[in-house]
C-alpha cells in the first residue's frame, strides 16, 4: 500500500540445504565418511572408547537413586496428607451444612 519506488525493496533468497548445490565442505566430509563406513584404504578408523565402571560411579549412582525414591516417598505421603485433610473438611463442612437452620435465609429470601 505504501511501496516506495524509488529504492529497490529488499529481497529475500533461502538457500535450502536440500538442493543439489550443496556445500563443497560437506561433500567431502561425506565422502570421507563413507569411506571410512566402507573401510577403504588410507580411511583412519578411530577407536572406540567405552568408559569403565569404577566402584565410585556405580555407588553414586546408587545414592542418586535411593535419593530419588526417598524423595518420591515424601512426595506421594504429602500428597496422601493433604487428600486426607481436604477429605476430612469436606466432611466436616457436610455435617455443618446438615445442622445449619436456613430457615431465616429463605424467609429473606421469599420476602425480597
Amino acid at each position: 500500500m505504501f511501496r516506495n519506488v524509488r529504492t529497490d525493496p529488499r529481497k529475500f533468497s533461502f538457500h535450502s540445504r536440500h538442493l543439489p548445490e550443496l556445500d563443497d565442505a560437506w561433500l567431502q566430509r561425506k565422502e570421507r565418511i563413507e569411506q571410512e563406513v566402507q573401510g577403504a584404504e588410507g580411511a583412519t578408523r578411530r577407536q572406540i572408547r567405552m568408559r569403565r565402571v569404577s566402584a565410585s560411579n556405580v555407588s553414586e549412582r546408587l545414592e542418586r537413586r535411593a535419593a530419588q525414591i526417598k524423595s518420591s516417598r515424601w512426595a506421594m505421603l504429602r500428597a496422601a496428607l493433604i487428600t486426607v485433610a481436604l477429605v476430612w473438611l469436606a466432611w466436616k463442612g457436610l455435617q455443618w451444612v446438615e445442622k445449619s437452620d436456613f430457615s431465616g435465609v429463605l424467609k429473606w429470601m421469599e420476602n425480597a
